[in-house]
């Protein structure tokens, strides 16, 4: 038998077996890849549904206002955030394919509450009067479609801490919990300022603080920095609210009125709940950023392998006409 051929018998099960190889790691460099593309789409996902809770949170906010006015405070610019509403709602409906997919059921019952939007805002501008029942009533409306929109994103989020990504998403997670904890507390504080003042408000706006505070406590752990939440205590947004609160809190509730106005507590706790906001936004920023890294390094790794496989197979192919001349 020609050498050639001996050599040729020899050779090209080794070839063979790099080619399998070679393929193997295409595949699972390609698995990767499209993990990446899911995992920057998610965070895309999970920033639309971080936009939708903040401005139902604000439109609660104007709501209860509106109401417990009997309608001559924030008429228009309940007006105008309803719009903004509409919008956000509008724009996730449309982007959130992949968490919409993973996790229908919390998916599903969210989508029926935003539907239930409409008829809310009918019976807001319908008016009963800004008794406590109706206020509380709107308050319970928001509060529970906000709920459900904080469930979709507990469970986009899961409970993975493994990675810089997985830990900052938990962090999101928890300032935007602390957050609607804050817009619960703005929209209790303004509806009860005023009109239901009482020992069980100021046990509730106690009970809203303490929440918020352990929640971004939690929050800088996981960020893996003890300094975070301290420096959010001595921003001039805590510090305003804080004396507010405390204000509230020390009054006489028999009295049923306090010498803090809606107008200073409104401003107070929307300033402390952009602040928020603002954090949420720049973990969201650094989720973005790290998921798009990711895409395009496997991107980059594939592309690389790829190549690599062509030139190999193409020398191999080389070698292997060479032997049989």
């Amino acid at each position: 038998m020609p050498i050639r051929i001996i050599l040729l018998l020899v050779v090209a099960p080794l070839f063979f077996l790099a080619g399998y190889f070679a393929y193997s790691e295409i595949a699972k460099q390609r698995e990767l890849y499209v993990q990446a593309g899911q995992t920057a789409q998610i965070a895309r996902e999970d920033s639309a549904i971080s936009d939708v809770i903040h401005e139902v949170q604000k439109e609660r906010g104007y709501s209860v206002g509106y109401v417990s006015s009997d309608g001559l405070t924030f008429p228009e610019e309940l007006i105008w955030q309803r719009g903004r509403t509409d919008q956000a709602i509008a724009s996730a409906l449309s982007d959130i394919d992949l968490i919409a997919t993973e996790h229908r059921t919390e998916f599903d019952h969210a989508v029926r509450h935003l539907q239930s939007l409409q008829h809310m805002r009918r019976r807001i501008d319908k008016g009963s009067g800004p008794d406590s029942d109706t206020i509380q009533e709107v308050i319970s409306a928001y509060s529970s479609l906000i709920d459900t929109l904080v469930a979709l994103a507990r469970a986009s989020t899961g409970s993975d801490k493994s990675t810089e990504y997985h830990a900052l998403r938990q962090a999101r997670f928890l300032i935007s919990s602390a957050k609607e904890k804050a817009g619960l507390e703005r929209a209790t504080g303004a509806a009860g300022i005023v009109k239901v003042f009482s020992l069980s408000l100021q046990e509730e706006l106690m009970s809203l603080r303490r929440e918020q505070l352990a929640m971004l406590s939690e929050a800088g752990a996981v960020k893996g920095s003890t300094a975070w939440l301290p420096a959010l205590q001595r921003t001039r947004q805590y510090i305003v609210l804080k004396d507010l609160h405390e204000t509230v809190v020390a009054a006489d509730a028999a009295i049923q009125t306090t010498p803090v106005t809606r107008p200073q507590w409104i401003t107070a706790s929307t300033a402390w709940i952009d602040l928020l906001r603002l954090e949420e936004a720049v973990i969201t920023a650094e989720l973005v950023f790290l998921a798009n890294q990711l895409e395009q390094e496997t991107a980059s790794q594939l592309t690389e392998l790829i190549w690599f496989s062509l030139f190999a197979a193409l020398s191999a192919a080389t070698f292997v006409v060479v032997a049989l001349k």
